[in-house]
């Protein structure tokens, strides 16, 4: 187990952090065409949510990572069925009735060892699976094999398509590394080699993503085009700030695509390397309808009780 320092602990508070912040700030730009160089959008707006909300990609992570904290951890299939309860919680709406009762419902929740749940399987490599597993980065700071094998398992569960398989397994180890220190260029480099079954697309995408042009680049829905865009941002930039606005401000998937960034950014340059008043800002309410408002400092908690697990 590598030393907790306070360095450490910085840049795990970074990265959750920033993946709220992230999302928060690309949710006003969702479904906007690419924004003028000149004229790019440099704070938090309202969207179709208030100004610093974050969307459901934050609560599925969230509900992810109090399943790792868990005295006996479920299995990853488990792990992803209550994420896709959530998922389907937030669908349902008013049907659905309270959240616990939902669950039950869903999942038959009883206490005790895993019990068998049913998830819905999907053969799109649908980009939103790579920020659900991001936490796993913070419980297996000992093992970076098991930390690919988890996130591996858990993306499979719901999102088998290769890209999801192994691009969750990728965006969790880069997080891995970037959290014990290593320089993004650097940390790209060895989650790469680490990262021995990405499809060859995928591979050859996240290998020249810095060498990209800014009007070439689209945050669509699929996996590869996210992680294409958060490297790139990641890659051609010196801040938190400017990796963030750089990514979200190309518009469209631009939730997905600043959560991953901005979890990267943050675990790079650490959660005092995120402007304050973003960081005082963000907030969401979690469990959906009826839930936990979620700031700054209840994150920044998660991320402590993470590392410690």
């Amino acid at each position: 187990m590598p030393a907790i320092t306070p360095d450490l602990r910085e840049r795990a508070r970074g990265c959750l952090l920033g993946a709220a912040v992230g999302d928060a700030f690309g949710m006003a730009l969702e479904g906007a065409p690419l924004q003028p160089v000149n004229a790019q959008v440099r704070e938090m707006r309202q969207g179709r949510l208030p100004a610093g909300s974050f969307t459901s990609n934050i609560g599925t992570m969230l509900t992810l990572a109090e399943g790792l904290l868990e005295s006996e951890r479920p299995s990853a299939q488990d792990l992803a069925a209550r994420v896709e309860a959530v998922r389907a919680y937030r669908l349902e709406g008013a049907r659905a009735g309270s959240y616990a009762g939902f669950l039950v419902r869903m999942l038959g929740a009883r206490p005790g060892p895993a019990q068998p749940a049913t998830t819905e399987v999907t053969s799109t490599p649908d980009a939103a699976v790579l920020i659900r597993c991001l936490p796993i980065a913070l419980t297996t700071l000992d093992n970076r094999f098991a930390c690919m094998a988890l996130a591996r398992d858990v993306a499979r569960a719901t999102h088998p398509h290769p890209d999801c398989t192994s691009g969750s397994a990728f965006a969790t180890v880069l997080l891995w590394h970037l959290v014990q220190g290593m320089a993004p260029r650097q940390a790209v480099q060895h989650s790469l080699q680490a990262s021995c079954d990405l499809p060859p697309m995928l591979e050859e995408t996240i290998r020249w993503a810095s060498t990209r042009v800014r009007d070439t680049l689209a945050n669509g829905n699929q996996v590869q085009q996210i992680i294409e865009t958060a490297i790139w941002g990641l890659l051609t930039t010196a801040s938190f700030a400017e990796a963030l606005t750089r990514v979200a401000n190309l518009g469209g998937n631009a939730a997905t695509a600043g959560a991953l960034v901005g979890a990267w950014a943050g675990a790079a340059y650490r959660h005092s390397g995120i402007p304050a008043d973003w960081r005082t800002q963000v907030w969401g309410t979690w469990p959906p309808r009826g839930g936990c408002v979620w700031r700054e400092k209840d994150l920044l908690q998660l991320a402590e009780r993470l590392v410690l697990s």
